[in-house]
């Protein structure tokens, strides 16, 4: 009998031929011994063969053999539904019922729960299995209904001795079955969550779901639906919000089922067409604080996405919204990848981003369909505050200047190096943007006549693009706070003028002074000379008179010349004769 063997038979071969004490190993032998583990039994499958009855021992061990060879399959499955298990609540009050269709779903831990048979049960009864299992009383709050299997005994009374049967056969044994039964598990009870809207506490719960997963591995119960129960009975039953599926990311996929069931009841609720002029935001308008990362929203929240303005039917508040075309066919694809990224949060002012995908048929599409800039309204606002901002900082600028230079020629700026006044101010920021019209109009392709034309052809313009033909057709006004500043005129000569005409006068005071010290230097020496004629008067008159009586000095004299007539011994005949 051949022995199997993972060695190859030419090794084999080779340690056959080697002496046995080269295969012996060259350090001693050392048995070591564990500390023994517990494990559990080893589930044996029975050999079946015709004629064996079975007893409830051997159904165990084959069940057992089942359950371990399936078990690793099943803890590689995602917790959740599988397939059916729709819940549903029937009355009202203490009557109501509780129904659940057959399915199939799988644990936390890899607890499989099979439903062969719709399960109706009374909602006292499912209140009463919830406080045993809680061992508390039924609080008020929002409770998930889930579904978990159990092994229970069947037919087993346990207030009985061994040897007594209640069973008419009595060689009836024992019998353990597989059961599924129904349970609440509380997630939320705060009075704000419970005293909202059921849209929106669903809402809020399909939320936490993304962050808290409900799944539990020790009961291994799987969510059906969500309920809100106060004083011991439900109020409303919700079978979206808190159905979780056996998916990856299935708590985004729950709060996007839930979220397109809300938003196809709100189109039904609103049927006629929203405000022209927006008045609520997103989470009023639709009653919903969250929303899915990506999913469908209603067509009426955007109005004329055609248009070159598009606008929105709600106030963004502090959302930032984004609107951009994309084929048909991708909108699956991207909803599948973009909807594990959690949600967004339309509440606690956080700015997120929307961005808005218009689903455009194929055939239809193009890269170029949205090539419409918008205006940018802020941008001009902004440019008449710059602008006005400006001209008041080169007004201020050139006042300084005419106060400091005005009247100076262009030498004496130049001796002084003094800045050059600027010629041009700043441009006005209406006839600013004409000028950037202009200019892109200049570098459009000049259209073409036709090769045909025999005479003179009036060809039409070429077309502006976006956004100048915009500003052209309506142009946007300037900002309430923006106001023309006026132009800065010169006034009176500046500092270095008035510098220059003081220096001017000085100089011509200078002058002046000059002049009538000379004048009275001239003076000064008249008056000399004229005393020395007086003195040569005087000696000469004192000589000739000197018989007169008088001081000896001919001073006397002197005063008769003023009474003293002179006779010009030849007479003078006119130089114009009559």
């Amino acid at each position: 009998m051949a022995t199997p063997s993972f060695l190859s038979p030419s090794l084999l071969a080779a340690l056959a031929l080697r002496p046995a004490l080269t295969l012996l190993p060259r350090v001693p032998v050392d048995i070591r011994l564990h500390e023994p583990e517990k494990r559990p039994d080893d589930p044996r499958r029975l050999n079946l063969f015709p004629g064996r009855a079975l007893g409830e021992r051997e159904f165990e061990r084959l069940q057992a053999y089942v359950d371990d060879r399936v078990a690793p399959l099943l803890a590689s499955l995602e917790p959740g539904i599988v397939e059916g298990l729709p819940c549903a609540f029937f009355g009202t009050g203490a009557d109501t019922r509780v129904r659940v269709q057959p399915g199939l779903a799988v644990g936390a831990a890899g607890q499989l729960i099979r439903l062969f048979y719709p399960l109706d049960q009374a909602w006292t009864d499912l209140a009463a299995q919830a406080e045993r299992d809680q061992d508390a009383p039924l609080r008020d709050g929002l409770f998930l209904v889930t579904i978990r299997s159990a092994v229970e005994p069947i037919d087993d009374p346990t207030d009985q001795e061994p040897c007594t049967r209640t069973e008419p056969d009595p060689l009836r044994e024992r019998r353990i079955e597989t059961v599924s039964l129904l349970g609440l598990q509380r997630i939320a009870g705060s009075p704000r969550l419970m005293a909202m809207p059921q849209r929106q506490a669903a809402n809020r719960i399909g939320a936490r779901l993304l962050r808290e997963s409900p799944f539990r591995a020790d009961s291994g119960a799987v969510p059906l639906g969500l309920v809100k129960v106060v004083g011991k009975l439900p109020v409303w039953f919700d079978p979206l919000a808190g159905r979780l599926l056996a998916e990856p990311d299935a708590a985004a996929h729950t709060l996007l089922a839930h979220t397109v069931a809300a938003l196809e009841a709100w189109q039904r609720d609103h049927p006629a067409p929203l405000p022209n002029v927006p008045t609520q935001t997103l989470p009023e308008l639709l009653g919903l604080d969250y929303l899915p990362a990506a999913g469908p929203l209603p067509a009426a929240l955007l109005r004329d996405p055609a248009g070159k303005t598009p606008s929105l039917a709600f106030l963004p508040a502090d959302l930032q919204v984004e609107l951009a075309p994309v084929p048909a066919n991708t909108i699956e694809g991207v909803v599948a990848d973009e909807l594990s990224r959690g949600a967004v949060d339309l509440i606690h002012g956080l700015g997120e981003r929307i961005r808005l995908l218009l689903a455009i048929p194929d055939l239809d599409y193009r890269r170029d369909l949205f090539d419409l800039p918008q205006r940018d309204t802020q941008l001009e606002d902004e440019l008449f505050r710059r602008g006005e901002a400006a001209a008041r900082t080169f007004q201020t600028w050139k006042q300084q200047w005419f106060a400091l230079f005005n009247g100076l020629t262009p030498e004496q700026l130049k001796a002084l190096r003094a800045p050059m006044p600027r010629a041009i101010a700043p441009r006005d920021p209406d006839l600013y943007r004409d000028d950037l019209v202009t200019a892109r109009r200049a570098t459009l392709p000049a259209a073409t006549a036709p090769a045909l034309a025999t005479h003179a052809v009036a060809l039409p313009a070429a077309p502006l693009p976006e956004p100048y033909a915009s500003h052209v057709a309506d142009r946007h006004p300037p900002p309430p706070d923006y106001s023309p500043v006026e132009d800065t005129q010169p006034g009176d000569p500046g500092l270095f003028r008035q510098r220059e005409d003081l220096r001017e006068d000085i100089r011509h005071l200078e002058a002046a002074l000059d002049k009538s010290f000379r004048l009275l230097e001239e003076v000064n020496d008249f008056l000399g000379l004229q005393r020395q004629q007086l003195d040569t008067l005087t000696v000469s008159l004192s000589t000739l008179a000197g018989g007169v009586p008088g001081d000896g000095l001919g001073a006397k004299l002197v005063r008769w010349t003023t009474k003293a007539q002179f006779v010009p011994k030849v007479a003078t005949t006119p130089e114009n004769p009559t």
